[in-house]
């Protein structure tokens, strides 16, 4: 929360605007000076609209820094990192101090669009925005589009909804299940490929279909098993090995990329805003882990996702945005 204190030096008063939150478990304080005078409630009530902001950002800093100096990995460097976990205690934030209900569900709207559209943005054949949003804001079929791809789009914005709580029971059942409904009407949801397959631009070959339950099998336990890799390195590597499996006949981006914003969300980090000029990046940085370079494949992803979220991972007062909200403020 943030308050008025004072504090005394030489025998004079002096009038801090204090914010506390808690982190790891101890409960810590930055500060605003204001002067020697005490401010009246009315003035109270103006200074900590002009400065809360500043308080927030400061306490979200402090937070991303020690945070970000408990990983040890051989891939993201600290500001990398630091940018990442500053994300995370920005959104959290805003979870908090968003408290118009109407105003909230804008934002999920749009973030939602946002999402569906850039999932669809990186296939073969992507939507025009116009016809997402038809879809989804005037439950409208845009002409021209076969209802299989309606369906397609619908059941995005579901998963999207729902995959954050599906990524904490993540199995094969629950991956085939999300398959299933991503392909609703198409007769191969749910179905594990049958037949040999190739990665488009790419040398390594997937496993032939008596190997797949196998190795999704240990990519699910690679992925349960703790980890002193970042939530975002760990998310993107699991995101390029299922793609490298090729377990379904069609659909396996859609429903990576539908993985990959659950383990970001589970993360206390935003979905990726995926957009058209991405999809070269995108497509490179698979090819490279392909490679074997796991550092480019995580550079690339990071250099995308740090696009889509630049003034939250550089802290900018832009970040905490929201809409008129109450004086007094909970703390974290």
């Amino acid at each position: 929360m943030v308050y008025l204190t004072p504090k005394t030096t030489r025998g004079q008063q002096y009038w801090y605007l204090v914010k506390s939150f808690k982190f790891n478990g101890r409960v810590e304080k930055v500060q605003h000076y204001l002067g020697s005078e005490k401010p009246s409630e009315r003035e109270l009530e103006r200074l900590k609209a002009i400065h809360e902001p500043e308080l927030e950002l400061a306490a979200v800093e402090r937070m991303a820094k020690a945070s970000a100096e408990m990983f040890r990995t051989p891939y993201l460097d600290t500001k990398a990192l630091k940018g990442l976990e500053r994300l995370k205690f920005l959104r959290r934030a805003l979870n908090r101090l968003q408290q118009d209900r109407k105003a909230r569900e804008r934002e999920a709207e749009q973030s939602e669009l946002a999402a569906v559209h850039g999932n669809l943005m990186l296939t073969s054949e992507p939507l025009a925005r116009e016809q997402t949003e038809a879809i989804l804001l005037y439950d409208r079929a845009p002409a021209g589009i076969p209802l299989s791809r309606v369906l397609e789009v619908l059941a995005l914005r579901r998963l999207h909804r729902e995959v954050g709580e599906r990524i904490a029971r993540l199995d094969r059942r629950a991956i085939l299940k999300l398959h299933l409904e991503v392909r609703e009407g198409q007769g191969d949801g749910g179905h594990l490929r049958q037949d040999s397959a190739s990665l488009p631009g790419s040398a390594f070959v997937p496993p032939p279909p008596v190997l797949i339950e196998d190795e999704l099998d240990a990519l699910l336990e690679w992925w349960h098993d703790p980890s002193p890799l970042h939530s975002f390195e760990r998310a993107t590597l699991f995101h390029h090995r299922f793609l490298q499996l090729r377990p379904f006949e069609a659909g396996n981006g859609l429903v990576a990329r539908l993985l990959l914003e659950g383990m970001l969300v589970r993360a206390g980090l935003p979905v990726p805003m995926w957009q058209r000029e991405d999809r070269s990046r995108y497509l490179s940085a698979l090819v490279a882990g392909d490679r074997g370079d796991r550092g480019r494949l995580i550079s690339g992803f990071w250099k995308a996702y740090r696009q889509h979220h630049r003034s939250g991972v550089r802290g900018e007062l832009a970040a905490l945005k929201t809409e008129p909200r109450q004086a007094h403020l909970e703390a974290f």
